[in-house]
């Protein structure tokens, strides 16, 4: 029986998916393992459409070598997304032995209904090597809706590998398996799965996207802190509203002579002041809080849940770790120092007053001296350090 024309558009549209998913590569989207992965599979499915005039092995052989390279593929996409390496032995054992039973089949049964059953086991078993090592690490919605799909495809995998062991073989005949109700379900599962795979690529890619534009949008680019518009993303989340109908600590933190820092090293080391100063905070405060460059060299600290001599302590130590900085840029034995401000944020009281009040603190330490931390208790004891060696 001829191949129809319907049956040649599933190795075309895999194929043109492929091929599309490879040109977007090209232009900088990392899509190029997706692409792969469907031309292979695209190849295998297409080559199972050419008819030969007598059961050959050279031919399924290749074609289920093609598929089984093309699922490897797609697996090493999703790992590398992960940050995942291959595991290429084992890609290689699942697929010589998979395809060395396939062929056992042919040789010793003429057996294509088991044939297929071995490389759907081989594609099941790949799929399952790679979702049990990544399904821990989703993190964004684009990871789950890939993992959800790889653990769909699983799924089906298996359920065909149970119907092949339950169906009864076709006559031993060229074409015989093709046109069976179970040759066509091989075809349109490679059909759904190529369009499912594309469109959760796709969907994929796209929201990796929208969150590189919204984290460009919300983080300042030379300390890699959130700038006052990932303040009030971070406050409008579900994590800020806890910090705002809470209480906590927040803590203005400023750099101390930084005009005259770039006056007399240049603006290319006051930058590297600006970055190495937020790693020493983002260093300390870690999952503890929020950390956002307000601008210029004015930072800000939210500390939920935290007292206030907690946050002074936490103050003393980044202030600390800053005057010690090794300054390798300067050729004179040189000390950075900055100044903070710590206020306590009572429950439900308006952020905005607990900013200006730790602003205010912050303007105090400037006036007391710079080089030290002031909280606005008098329990608190002012820490002061002598300026001595320092930058200006």
């Amino acid at each position: 029986m001829p191949v129809s024309l319907v049956e040649w558009a599933i190795p075309a549209a895999m194929l043109l998916c492929g091929l599309g998913f490879m040109a977007a590569g090209v232009m900088g989207f990392p899509t190029v393992r997706w692409g792969g992965a469907l031309c292979f599979l695209g190849s295998g499915f297409a080559l199972m459409l050419i008819q030969t005039v007598s059961l050959s092995i050279v031919k399924p052989i290749t074609e289920d070598a093609l598929i089984l390279l093309g699922v490897a593929f797609a697996c090493r996409a999703l790992l590398q997304r992960f940050g995942y390496k291959a595991h290429p032995h084992l890609e290689l054992a699942i697929i010589a032995s998979t395809g060395l039973l396939a062929m056992l089949s042919l040789l010793l049964f003429k057996n294509v209904r088991l044939e297929t059953f071995f490389t759907q086991i081989g594609c099941f078993l790949i799929l399952l090597s790679c979702n049990a090592r990544i399904w821990r690490s989703c993190v964004t919605l684009s990871d789950r809706i890939l993992l959800g799909t790889f653990i769909f495809f699983a799924l089906v995998m298996a359920g065909q590998c149970a119907i092949y062991i339950a169906v009864d073989d076709p006559q031993p005949i060229v074409g015989a398996w093709r046109q069976s109700v179970w040759g066509s379900l091989v075809q349109y599962t490679g059909l759904f799965g190529s369009i499912i795979l594309t469109f959760a690529v796709m969907i994929a890619v796209s929201l990796d996207h929208i969150e590189k534009y919204r984290r460009d949008a919300q983080v300042d680019p030379l300390t890699a802190l959130l700038n006052r518009r990932g303040l009030e993303a971070f406050l409008a989340s579900n994590r800020g509203r806890a910090f705002v109908e809470g209480t906590g600590a927040v803590l203005m933190a400023d750099i101390d002579h930084f005009k005259a820092i770039n006056d007399r090293f240049g603006h290319q080391f006051g930058d590297k002041v600006l970055a190495d100063f937020g790693a020493v905070l983002r260093d300390h405060v870690n999952d503890l809080g929020c950390t956002v460059r307000l601008g210029g060299e004015e930072f800000a600290i939210l500390l939920p849940g935290t007292s206030l001599d907690q946050a002074v302590a936490l103050a003393e130590r980044m202030r600390q770790a800053l005057e010690v900085y090794p300054w390798s840029q300067c050729t004179t034995d040189c000390i950075v120092t900055a100044s903070f401000g710590v206020t306590r944020f009572e429950r439900d009281e308006p952020f905005a007053s607990a900013i200006a009040r730790a602003d205010k603190l912050l303007y105090r330490a400037k006036r007391d001296g710079r080089n030290c931390t002031v909280a606005d208790s008098p329990s608190i004891v002012v820490s002061l350090r002598p300026l001595h060696k320092a930058l200006v």
